[in-house]
């Protein structure tokens, strides 16, 4: 069945009937169905690129990754390993065994996890077109039909009460309902912050309570209704750290991210046992194999990765399973364009024991615009959307918003 005739077929079907006839449309083709090329593209206002593998039935699967263009194509097509030459001419819904060789077997140097976590999700996509099914399902099914989503942003000085309540204002006002808000430290400091001045790793009691008093105000001027939480950028030292927790604490943040370097110490474990609010950490750690002592020793109360850093949806899936094991639950790091919005969709729909996901929308990345249709986020939710595959691009906005020195990777095939 050539793939004029599948899609002749699969769209004349209703749902049903469709998957009464899996076994004789979509199984052929998963036999015949080969990658014939992987491409990458950076657009206006990003640093992350954009992913499309390339099929021989016309059928286009798309990711984001955390690498950016260069380091991406570079890694793809040159190098002591292209990944390409593990992957051209092979079977695209083979992903496990894709997975295995991109993380075992092409060298393991700096940006190799966050450019074959690209590829990943970019195969999902294609699996889910070919077998007419969103991935949520492929993943297991759904244990939601929407996904809660979490807005990052801040006042512009969190130590003017006035200037608090007027940002508050604005985020109660936002259409899109944000209930979660994630603040970073720098604003805490009013205009002495302790990241240009001295670059130390270490907050004096001055700053502690500066931080409380940031933080207070803030929560007086949201009310109770809203959930914070408390970002640093992996800066911190154990003592630092354990003064930030206790000063976020009265605030009744969600948890403390970030505080420590992102690789496993016994620091973490010590942080964790020492503070009063849950510790989080993962957006800066790659491979599942990097989540494994911090659930080895428990030093971590949530764990936070990046589909676009983690090993693609396929790395997110294996350490959300092991976290359960733990007891554990996963919010999702992200703060990429479209591709990696709806791919952490689908697999947070399909995962147990997640529980947020953080969003760039609305950040001049021009998510809200990339897919064929909108971007609609209603009371902090996204509904999961249940098209087959993750997404499907509006090749439009995409051609007119590449950057100048990239090269646009050529219109669909129809």
């Amino acid at each position: 069945m050539n793939r004029r005739q599948f899609l002749r077929t699969a769209l004349a079907l209703p749902a049903g009937a469709w998957m009464a006839n899996y076994n004789l449309m979509a199984h052929p083709m998963m036999n015949q169905i080969k990658i014939t090329d992987i491409k990458g593209m950076v657009l206006k206002n990003q640093w992350k690129t954009l992913v499309r593998v390339e099929t021989d039935a016309g059928i286009y699967g798309y990711g984001e990754s955390g690498a950016t263009g260069d380091i991406f194509r570079s890694w793809v097509n040159t190098g002591n390993k292209p990944i390409r030459n593990y992957l051209i001419g092979e079977d695209p819904l083979a992903i496990e065994k894709h997975y295995f060789k991109m993380s075992t077997q092409v060298h393991n140097l700096l940006a190799q996890g966050s450019v074959f976590s690209g590829i990943d999700i970019a195969l999902w996509d294609i699996a889910g077109k070919v077998l007419g099914r969103p991935v949520c399902e492929l993943l297991g099914g759904p244990f939601r039909d929407k996904v809660k989503l979490y807005h990052d942003d801040q006042p512009t000085d969190m130590l003017d009460k006035k200037n608090c309540e007027d940002w508050a204002d604005k985020i109660k006002a936002n259409p899109r309902g944000w209930t979660t808000i994630k603040l970073s430290f720098n604003h805490a400091f009013g205009n002495e912050s302790p990241y240009s001045p001295h670059y130390l790793p270490t907050l004096t009691p001055r700053e502690l309570n500066m931080l409380r008093e940031g933080f207070d105000n803030v929560r007086e001027a949201m009310g109770p209704d809203y959930d914070l939480i408390a970002h640093a950028h992996s800066e911190f030292d154990l003592p630092s750290s354990v003064g930030i927790a206790k000063a976020v604490a009265p605030s009744e943040v969600l948890w403390l991210e970030d505080p420590l370097p992102p690789e496993y110490s016994s620091s973490w474990k010590a942080l964790k046992e020492q503070s009063p609010v849950p510790i989080m950490n993962g957006e800066k750690v790659e491979m599942p194999k990097g989540f494994l002592p911090f659930l080895q020793n428990q030093a971590l109360d949530i764990l936070h990765p990046d589909i676009a850093f983690c090993g693609g949806i396929t790395g997110a899936k294996k350490i959300a399973e092991l976290a359960a094991v733990f007891r554990i639950p996963i919010a999702l790091h992200n703060l990429g364009a479209y591709p990696l919005l709806m791919g952490s969709v689908q697999f947070a729909a399909s995962t147990q024991n997640f529980v947020i996901l953080e969003n760039a929308i609305d950040k001049g990345q021009g998510t809200e615009l990339m897919g064929e249709e909108p971007v609609v986020v209603t009371d902090s939710y996204i509904e999961v959307p249940r098209e087959p595959g993750i997404m499907r691009m509006n090749q439009d906005y995409l051609k007119a918003n590449v950057r100048p020195e990239e090269t646009w990777w050529g219109d669909e095939k129809k």
